[in-house]
């Protein structure tokens, strides 16, 4: 990937920041004025290697008019405090990963299913390991919906705590299951149980350096 210049990104900066201050983009002799050129036409050598880049989109729709200057999307994660998201790495044979990139600004971007109500739990304890959800993994919680029988759920249940287990309905009780043969299930009155929310995803982040 080219990579812009030290005053080519002041120029890209200036573009940006310029139209979100006045509404519209500058014009070849503000830019040039700027940053204390004689004449505009050492601005438009730098717009238009900015446009090769693929930062910026330069036209001109009559040899008189003034220079349309649009920054594009590439332009706007130049500017974005996101984390680029640079594609994917096997853990199995070399290969090359590309130069495509997204970019992280939020635990949404990560997570496209969370929705606001969504919160968030840590797991505690290996009773649902068979099912993939490890000790110390992150769960998606969604309250806004109604679990079916089946689905993996945060349950309360008075007297006892909280707990993540496969929640099925028999009449007046809730049975709680684990998906660890090393723990029975549970049977348990519904006057005791609260439903907390439904599980949508669990995710992991190990920490390997801190500094």
């Amino acid at each position: 990937m080219r990579e812009l210049t030290d005053r080519q990104k002041e120029i890209l900066l200036f573009v940006i920041q310029f139209r979100d201050t006045h509404g519209r983009t500058p014009s070849g002799p503000e830019i040039a004025d700027h940053f204390g050129y004689s004449h505009p036409s050492s601005a438009y050598e730098h717009l238009r290697l900015i446009e090769k880049k693929g930062y910026l989109t330069v036209t001109q729709p009559s040899r008189s008019g003034a220079l349309q200057i649009r920054p594009t999307e590439k332009a706007a994660r130049f500017v974005s405090d996101g984390i680029p998201l640079l594609g994917r790495i096997p853990a199995g044979p070399v290969t090359e990963t590309g130069e495509e990139k997204t970019y992280v600004e939020s635990i949404q971007d990560l997570l496209p299913m969370m929705k606001s109500e969504d919160y968030l739990l840590t797991v505690e304890g290996d009773s649902m390991r068979e099912a993939g959800i490890e000790e110390g993994m992150t769960a998606l919680i969604r309250p806004s919906v109604e679990p079916t029988d089946g689905d993996i759920c945060a349950v309360w249940i008075d007297g006892d705590g909280g707990t993540l287990k496969r929640v099925y309905r028999h009449g007046e009780t809730i049975q709680l299951l684990p998906e660890n043969d090393h723990y029975d299930p549970m049977e348990v009155s519904t006057e005791r149980v609260r439903i907390q929310g439904v599980l949508v995803a669990v995710f992991s982040i190990q920490t390997f350096r801190r500094h």
